[in-house]
């Protein structure tokens, strides 16, 4: 019997990653090459802290935090 890797996807903009499911969001996000700090987390629309677990088959939308000085 062959085992299904688990795996969340991160979308940034019209991009999509595949990240594992295994850690917090922050965590994910940083095996891409992102910032966390950078970006709000989204989970069906809401708003969530960076260190929430990443389940298997979770949908995560990173929007890009502006700021100015």
């Amino acid at each position: 019997m062959r085992h299904r890797r688990m795996s969340a996807t991160i979308f940034i903009g019209k991009d999509r990653h595949s990240v594992p499911a295994d850690g917090s969001i922050g965590l994910a996000f940083g095996t891409i090459g992102g910032l966390p700090d950078t970006y709000i987390f989204l989970v069906k629309g809401v708003p969530v802290p960076m260190d929430m677990p990443v389940e298997d088959g979770m949908e995560i939308k990173a929007v890009k935090v502006a700021s100015g000085g």
